[in-house]
């Protein structure tokens, strides 16, 4: 059977788009160069020892979580499977297999094979150390990227599941939004560490703990004459290839997606709009019941702890930046915008339970559920930008910024929550449908230009804000700070009811169209006009039913070629 998967692996890879792929293998061809250049130019054999410990390390870390951060459930997925009579540990084999047969697997190997550079320096008879443990390092760390990956999407039915994977996608959005930061000091402390290493103390100690560095160790062990400590650490490392192998091959066939049934919870008119905290209206009911989803919706919980940790990121590496450490009080507006990537595609998140917005449609249901995921969005993430920013304003002491917040933050959170509302209706891009949705990135369809959207017009609704805020520090008038906070309110309330009322125009008579692109991946009623509106929803629209026919035409070559 593995031989099979493997085939079945790279005939499918055959019939899809290389693109992002070539980019992929360009990155992964720079990455091992950089780690054999690491291995050549340290100075000195501690150095390089040093050096190398923590360039594996980091490969170990790339490997677990870059499937995550990439969607990279893989070519071959568990769920094709599902209705096959195979035995799973037979099939759990066979995906594990397939995995490692790959431009990507190689690479990882490549890169740990460096370490013959640093045994044919300290004693040339070491190599046959890294000759066993190169490889067994791979075969950890390939199956470790497996591992995490299943245990995310098992785990995402848990509350401590999100918080993980909230941490691991804030480190993904925070190296996209400051990535510059972690460059610049990346290209300061390079020279330094091919000089003299790493510094003695923790981070070293914590380093050659990781299974990534006991090759080097084993290596620096019989270069010592000590042979039975690297015989020691190659079997402590095959030991925990055994450990991590069998308990990922489980992970790697079809699981049930059914939820848990909850418990029975009392309801009531008063417990739908929150039990009296919020106005028992449909307005109330709407926003109750979204508070509820992003809280209880694993994927909607995922984006809300996402926002908070790269705001929290962002801060650290700002605070930690040298001449940086005044902005970061700023990190919680990276929460506001991290509103409008997350709301952006509300509607297609619901999947085919819009149904129930049509059904239930009159004459103020569309008004309520616009206004109603807006409160929402603003009950969710107004608390947690507060989270952020309170602490990095008192570790900074930074009390100028105090009145800036006070202006920004409204203006940014009422920008995006419009933004975010009006995109996620236009684009409306279904992802899977939530009762069978299983990995850990299949929330969402394709939302390239919703983001490009929400990034591109946050900004542009909060100039008036912007304009206020640059006049009062430049001129440093109490009476202009306090009318840059005003601003900053009528700002935010503004654009968010004005971008709230075009999407209520909007979906009034749409409302059928946005279940029908969910549904069945078309419109049926011909488009006859024109405008930015009508864009959006074409383009989006096209991109789905490209996406849709391409996946077809590659369908219908593959059965042709079967035929013959």
């Amino acid at each position: 059977m593995d031989r099979e998967l493997i085939s079945l692996k790279f005939a499918m890879l055959r019939n899809t788009t290389p693109g992002l792929r070539r980019v992929g293998w360009f990155v992964g061809a720079a990455a091992v160069l950089a780690t054999w250049a690491v291995a050549v130019l340290a100075d000195g054999d501690a150095v390089r020892a040093s050096a190398l410990t923590l360039v594996l390390a980091l490969w170990g870390v790339g490997a677990a979580i870059g499937p995550v951060l990439t969607s990279g459930s893989g070519v071959l997925r568990p769920d094709y499977f599902a209705l096959l009579p195979l035995r799973r540990a037979a099939l759990g084999r066979g995906m594990l297999a397939a995995v490692f047969v790959s431009i990507a697997s190689g690479y990882v190997l490549l890169a740990f094979l460096a370490v013959t550079v640093h045994a044919l320096q300290v004693d040339p008879r070491t190599v046959v150390v890294v000759l066993v443990g190169a490889p067994l390092t791979w075969v950890l760390v390939v199956s470790l990227s497996r591992l995490v990956y299943g245990l995310l999407g098992a785990a995402m039915r848990t509350k401590l599941g999100v918080e993980i994977a909230g941490v691991q996608f804030g480190l993904f959005f925070a190296a996209m939004f400051a990535g510059w930061i972690i460059v610049q000091v990346a290209i300061q402390s390079v020279p330094r560490l091919l000089r003299e290493g790493l510094p003695d103390g923790a981070i070293t100690s914590v380093v050659d703990a990781l299974p990534t560095s006991w090759v080097v160790l084993s290596v620096d062990a019989a270069a010592a004459g000590d042979w039975t400590r690297a015989g020691l650490l190659l079997l402590a490392l095959a030991a925990l290839d055994v450990v991590v192998v069998l308990a990922t091959v489980p992970l790697l066939v079809p699981r049930s997606a059914a939820v848990e049934k909850r418990r029975q919870r009392r309801r009531s008119p008063g417990l739908v709009a929150g039990g009296g905290i919020l106005p028992a209206t449909q307005t109330g009911a709407v926003t109750m019941k979204e508070v509820r989803q992003w809280r209880r919706d694993a994927w909607r919980a995922l984006e809300s702890s996402t926002a908070v940790w790269t705001g929290a990121v962002i801060g650290v590496l700002t605070l930690l930046g040298g001449y940086t450490a005044p902005a970061a009080p700023f990190a919680g507006l990276i929460v506001a915008f991290m509103l409008g990537l997350s709301g952006c595609n509300l509607y297609g998140q619901d999947g085919s339970a819009v149904w129930q917005n049509v059904v239930g449609q009159d004459e103020t249901s569309v008004r309520s559920d616009v206004r109603g995921r807006q409160w929402a969005m603003l009950i969710v993430f107004l608390p947690r930008a507060l989270v952020v920013t309170v602490p990095f304003v008192l570790l900074t002491r930074e009390w100028w910024t105090v009145p800036v917040l006070l202006a920004a933050i409204p203006a940014v959170f009422g920008a995006a929550a419009g933004a975010a509302i009006l995109v996620s209706a236009l684009g409306v891009s279904p992802g899977v449908d939530p009762r069978r949705r299983l990995g850990p990135n299949d929330a969402n369809g394709n939302i390239s230009l919703h983001v490009w959207i929400v990034l591109i017009l946050v900004p542009v609704a909060a100039v008036p804000t912007a304009a206020m805020i640059v006049w009062s520090q430049v001129t440093e008038q109490p009476v202009l700070m306090a009318a840059a906070v005003l601003v900053g309110v009528v700002n935010g309330v503004g654009v968010a009811w004005a971008l709230g009322r075009v999407t209520i125009g909007y979906l009034s008579t749409r409302m059928p169209d946005v279940f029908s692109r969910i549904r069945y991946g078309q419109v049926f009623r011909a488009a006859d006009e024109s405008g930015v509106l009508a864009w959006v929803e074409n383009a989006t629209l096209k991109g789905e039913q490209e996406l849709a026919s391409q996946k077809r035409k590659q369908r219908e070559a593959r059965l042709a070629r079967a035929a013959r």
